[in-house]
């Protein structure tokens, strides 16, 4: 039987949603919020959802992203409900990833016939992952190996298949492929680059000397901080999400450090939040140190996904079973940490996050 999770502040339309797909064969689940729809759809994995546009707090644009952005339910077909349609051009939502759009109200036949083109369509991609819809046998092997060798598996694969196809393939299904090929490619630089920054960082840890040189380093952390934030915006495409706030000061940390420390935190700031949120980047300085605070109001982190997030790991466990790039915010943690500052994070699940870095300023010479 189906599954259909049904997410509406309204609860007349909630109840009137679930009387009619029961009776038409499926099983229903309901939610007046977006955060507890997206939680649902995490521990229920339905079929499809259906999510009301405009609602407090988590509306159903931001429901959207945050299923997509979650490689276990970013396949799950996503059917948006609002009682504003556009005019003309592709329904609401659509463009960022929506399956459908029922403009309220809609009659039952409007619905069921909604629900079925949605579940007939092939899956999304998952935001930050590979695409596997259509893939080889050989391909979907690859995706199953474990840490780094995943996307360089991937690689070779892709790489292989376009070297001897074994039917024609139109230059777009090249294109794709490529396209693929390429991105899992990036994927194994950025990890390796990481895992060699970590295992400089725990080098630096246990060589005194040379870390009492560096952190005789003076930077101005506005020079730093404030490109890397508005070419990160410039590249979301949401510049006129970000908000400076600026104290300049002096930190003790070379400028390199610094750059990966901010980029890493500004990065996921804007990937995990929704187009239209403020991301706030913001510096303080006191009487000895400099806080560096990054806040977004995105899908958030629950308890356990920041305790693992920021846990210190093994290299066998970076190159071999952490997903993605897996190291941004444990690396921002060590970095802080490896030049005698503070990291916290303060976040709650689909309000957003903040993470406040607190670095030394350097010893009066």
């Amino acid at each position: 039987m189906p599954k259909i999770l049904v997410i509406d502040d309204d609860e007349t339309l909630r109840r009137t949603l679930t009387a009619t797909l029961e009776k038409n064969g499926f099983e229903v689940l309901s939610a007046a919020t977006g955060a507890t729809g997206v939680h649902l759809a995490r521990t229920h994995l339905p079929d499809l959802v259906l999510c009301d546009v405009n609602m407090a707090g988590v509306g159903g644009h931001l429901a959207l992203y945050a299923l997509r952005r979650d490689p276990k339910i970013a396949s799950i077909p996503f059917v948006l409900m609002s009682g504003f349609l556009a005019s003309s051009g592709a329904p609401p939502g659509t463009e960022r990833g929506a399956d459908g759009f029922l403009a309220k109200p809609f009659d039952p036949e409007k619905l069921l016939s909604t629900i079925r083109e949605a579940m007939s369509r092939p899956g999304p991609v998952p935001a930050g992952a590979e695409d596997r819809r259509d893939e080889s046998p050989e391909i979907a092997d690859a995706n199953s190996a474990p840490g780094l060798l995943q996307p360089l598996n991937q690689v070779l694969k892709i790489t292989g298949l376009l070297g001897t196809p074994r039917q024609p393939m139109s230059s777009k299904d090249i294109s794709d492929m490529a396209g693929r090929a390429h991105q899992a490619a990036e994927n194994v630089r950025k990890r390796i680059e990481n895992c060699l920054l970590y295992a400089e960082i725990e080098r630096l840890a246990c060589d005194r000397q040379r870390l009492a040189g560096l952190l005789e380093h003076q930077t101005g952390i506005r020079a730093v901080v404030e490109p890397i934030a508005r070419g990160t915006a410039i590249l979301s495409e949401r510049s006129a999400d970000l908000a400076l706030k600026f104290e300049d000061a002096l930190v003790a940390i070379p400028v390199e450090h610094l750059k990966k420390l901010a980029q890493e935190l500004v990065d996921n700031a804007f990937r995990f939040s929704h187009p239209g949120s403020a991301v706030h980047v913001m510096t303080a300085p006191d009487a000895e140190r400099v806080a560096l605070s990054i806040s977004d109001h995105g899908c958030g982190l629950t308890p356990d996904q920041i305790v693992k997030a920021v846990a210190p790991i093994t290299l066998d466990e970076a190159l071999l079973t952490r997903q993605g790039s897996g190291l941004g915010l444990c690396i921002s943690k060590r970095l802080t940490e490896l030049y005698n500052g503070s990291f916290t994070i303060q976040s709650e699940s689909g309000r957003g996050t903040t993470v406040t870095v607190r670095l030394p300023k350097p010893r009066p010479q």
